[in-house]
């Protein structure tokens, strides 16, 4: 097997940041620490570099149909941004097909993926009906490497919304079949209200989608399934959580010893709910919608302490047409922001340079922690021998202006534009793989597996 000897550069390890090499054969990394006299067919010298491992993103949306439209991201677009971002591995989302079984969420990805993903990739599949035929198939998905599975308590007008007893129903049968439940945690009742009361109003703008969708509503949402992982003692996975009360709910409940755990997104950590106010707010319509300065610190303040266990970036990439329909109501808007590639940079430039996270906390936000919980390790999101060469050289000192001209997103428009930043990806291996060199990508489609995902 070809061995590469990377030289030199600081490896982010556990806990520690040592000066090191690391040697890979073939597609696994195979020693790492002071390796002299090594031979190898090629070197790398990553001398003044940080050594990652490769970033993992858990919440994408690849070719996602939502809101009368289809997001410009598939295996192939999505999967080069992301390692142009340094991500080596990505857990996208697939919804049920109506009255089809749910094994066809996973074999409609493998059909998507294939000849296209040029990254690792998984699969969440997503309950929309929870009729009990549906329910009988969950075990099969965990076996076949898909433990984690999605339920809405939101969007019932979509047809997305599961019912509190179905969701009990749903958790006790993932306890038994070892897998976990993933929650998009917002309150329908309170927003369909808000909706309809602000559109009769003529409160239109896009600033009107957070209104609809306060604080209030995910911490309700938060409290029930709180309740309802007590009840049932099932594994619950908050996803995108954007309120301070949420983290001290999610904390308080880990304390009494409920196996429960939540992220939180890029954006949320970057913009508050004022970029809604431009003249092109409707860049930053999401759900649930961006917050203020005082639940984005106590976000920060989360992940210092560990309440939250994970950063994501919930990509959502719709075309600037696409957006443009919610241009005069924000209820039309597609919920959504493109920013699979952003997140290694933007948590170096403002969580670890900022001082609000350190270097080793990074790493295990948004590789260590995503590979653990959700069923990838040891296999990904360490540098320790036996594990997958995913590996990202990042430059800590490089200091660039973020923005659509030197973005890799398949999109015509950009919510992360004129972003001053320190510290850029420089290469990318994806299993002893060189596939980003710089500005170069040199991977090949359909070069990404899927990964068989087992919960411990």
């Amino acid at each position: 097997m070809k061995k590469i000897l990377i030289k030199g550069g600081k490896v982010v390890f556990g806990e520690e940041v040592l000066t090191q090499d690391i040697l890979i054969e073939g597609e696994k990394i195979v020693a790492v620490g002071d390796l002299p006299g090594i031979q190898a067919q090629k070197e790398y010298n990553a001398e003044g570099l940080l050594v990652l491992p490769g970033a993992i993103d858990t919440h994408v949306h690849f070719n996602d149909e939502f809101m009368n439209t289809k997001s410009v991201h598939d295996y192939e677009t999505g999967t080069i941004a992301a390692a142009f971002g340094g991500v080596t591995s990505v857990v996208d989302f697939s919804n049920q097909i109506p009255k089809k079984p749910l094994l066809h969420t996973l074999e409609k990805k493998k059909q998507e993926a294939e000849g296209k993903a040029l990254v690792d990739w998984g699969v969440h599949p997503v309950i929309t009906d929870a009729r009990p035929e549906i329910l009988d198939e969950i075990p099969l998905l965990v076996e076949k490497g898909a433990p984690t599975i999605k339920c809405y308590m939101v969007y019932r007008e979509e047809g997305l919304m599961i019912e509190e007893e179905d969701l009990k129903r749903i958790m006790k049968n993932l306890k038994t079949a070892k897998g976990m439940l993933l929650v998009h945690a917002e309150d329908n009742h309170i927003i369909e209200k808000n909706i309809s009361s602000m559109i009769k109003k003529g409160l239109t703008e896009p600033i009107y989608h957070a209104r609809s969708r306060p604080p209030e509503a995910e911490n309700k949402a938060i409290k029930k399934i709180v309740r309802l992982a007590e009840h049932t003692q099932a594994k619950v996975f908050i996803v995108h959580m954007s309120t301070a009360k949420g983290v001290q709910l999610v904390r308080k409940a880990r304390e009494k010893g409920t196996d429960i755990k939540a992220e939180t997104c890029i954006h949320y950590l970057y913009f508050t709910e004022s970029q809604l106010e431009q003249e092109d707010g409707i860049k930053w319509i999401c759900s649930p919608p961006l917050r203020s300065f005082f639940h984005q610190k106590k976000l920060w303040e989360g992940l210092r302490h560990g309440d939250i266990s994970l950063v994501t970036t919930d990509d959502a990439a719709f075309s600037w047409d696409a957006k443009l329909i919610g241009a005069q109501r924000f209820d039309k808007c597609p919920n959504g922001i493109p920013g699979i590639e952003v997140r290694l940079p933007l948590m170096y430039s403002e969580g670890v340079q900022k001082g609000r996270i350190s270097l080793n906390q990074m790493v295990e936000l948004i590789s260590t922690n995503p590979a653990e919980l959700f069923g990838m390790a040891p296999q990904k999101g360490t540098l320790a021998p036996g594990a997958d060469a995913d590996i990202v050289f990042f430059d800590p000192e490089k200091k660039w202006t973020m923005g659509l001209h030197n973005l890799h997103m398949n999109t015509d428009w950009s919510a992360y534009e004129d972003i001053e930043v320190t510290g850029k990806v420089e290469k990318v291996f994806s299993r002893g793989e060189l596939i980003v060199d710089g500005e170069q990508f040199l991977g090949k489609k359909g070069r990404g597996r899927y990964i068989k995902r087992m919960l411990k």
